[in-house]
């Protein structure tokens, strides 16, 4: 995706984040929140994105390329968290992989949106083993 659409969508997503980061996460919530950290702030930040599971990994849509901050932030790191439906999971090992093979793991209206967009690449994030247990958001342990 380039260009004046690109430029109108960052806009358009920046107004909306902290609306979606209300339910990103969430149990029942479709958005999910990367929790990382600043490559030069150190601070931690919270981004919503759409991220589907697959086996012990997490897959995200780039539609904005490998130019976000968040992006950066993870791959520089190595590591991140991820809030999915209530459930929270330390991953790391990020790559970025073609939308080719991601792409099947996305539901059929995000599978047209990434069509739509142009969307050609996607990040996979492992879970890390000791991620295999969960920690609900309200701090109860859940086995997966």
């Amino acid at each position: 995706m380039r260009g004046s659409v690109q430029n109108a969508l960052r806009w358009l997503t920046r107004a909306m984040r902290p609306l979606a980061l209300r339910s990103a996460g969430k149990e029942g919530s479709s958005t999910s929140v990367v929790r990382h950290v600043g490559r030069r702030s150190g601070r931690t930040y919270e981004t919503p994105v759409i991220a589907v599971q697959h086996d012990d990994s997490f897959l995200i849509a780039l539609p904005y390329g490998k130019r976000t901050d968040w992006l950066k932030n993870v791959l520089h790191t190595g590591s991140a968290t991820i809030v999915t439906n209530g459930h929270t999971y330390e991953v790391d090992r990020p790559e970025v992989i073609p939308m080719t093979e991601a792409t099947a793991y996305f539901r059929p209206r995000e599978q047209r949106m990434h069509r739509q967009f142009r969307v050609d690449s996607a990040l996979q994030l492992h879970q890390r083993p000791t991620s295999l247990r969960s920690v609900r958001n309200d701090g109860s342990d859940h086995r997966l």
